[in-house]
């Protein structure tokens, strides 16, 4: 599997955007960050869109995707999320008032954008990937992600603090190549991370000991870019091997 980081921070400034990957340059995970990096033509070729949660910097390319490919594409971009989800996407942005309603246009037999709910625990397959969303513990409704392929798996764990399912899940995952977690705030603004519902690198690495297999690699994404050189320095002092940052435009290999 090819995995592209569009975008890989909490916050966006020169040089850091909002969280996205492009998987094998037909399905998004998340979508903070696409028009602005993919051509045309890279665009039309997304068939799925898979969202962790409704926060801004994880959902807003979407609706400027649906706008650039609007009679382009022969058949709708699946958005799979959750239908809490779904219905906040509908009712707030895709409304005909913040954005057009792209799951209606041009007709509704014939949409831009097809939001296609799925249920947390239940696989689905999507060509030559497997998905399953797990609940996660965020302010709003969220969904990490298991991605299984030929030749293995990877966790995307959405934004999230502390939590349990996805570890058990992890833990009986025989084939876990890479887990992508984030971690937003330094380690002295512990309060304001727990509220809103974050970590820091001293409780992301708490975190971790909840994984009981073989540790694969770990990615950390979304770190606020305002502070960017603390969390790395406190990310540095972390004694594990296997744990390192994500850069923008990197392509990973798995």
């Amino acid at each position: 599997m090819e995995i592209r980081v569009l975008g890989c921070h909490g916050a966006q400034l020169p040089g850091y955007n909002t969280t996205s990957f492009l998987l094998d340059g037909k399905v998004l995970l998340d979508a903070g960050t696409v028009t602005s990096l993919l051509t045309l033509e890279e665009q039309i070729n997304i068939d799925h869109i898979l969202v962790t949660h409704t926060h801004l910097d994880h959902i807003k390319d979407i609706a400027f995707l649906a706008d650039n490919i609007v009679l382009r594409k022969k058949y709708p971009v699946d958005i799979m999320t959750t239908q809490g989800i779904i219905d906040t996407l509908r009712a707030d942005i895709f409304n005909d008032i913040i954005w057009p309603d792209f799951s209606a246009i041009p007709t509704p037999g014939n949409p831009v954008i097809r939001f296609c709910p799925i249920e947390p625990g239940i696989t689905y397959s999507l060509n030559k990937i497997i998905i399953t969303a797990i609940r996660v513990n965020h302010t709003v409704e969220t969904v990490a992600y298991v991605i299984e392929f030929k030749g293995g798996s990877v966790i995307f764990i959405g934004d999230t603090g502390p939590t349990e399912d996805i570890w058990a899940i992890a833990n009986k995952l025989k084939d876990l190549k890479a887990i992508f977690i984030e971690t937003s705030f330094p380690n002295d603004m512990k309060d304001i991370a727990e509220a809103a519902g974050h970590f820091t690198p001293e409780s992301f690495n708490d975190e971790l000991k909840k994984l009981e297999i073989q540790s694969p690699d770990i990615y950390l994404y979304h770190l606020k870019p305002q502070y960017y050189d603390v969390i790395q320095r406190e990310v540095s002092l972390i004694k594990r091997k296997n744990v390192r940052i994500l850069k923008e435009g990197e392509i990973i290999h798995i």
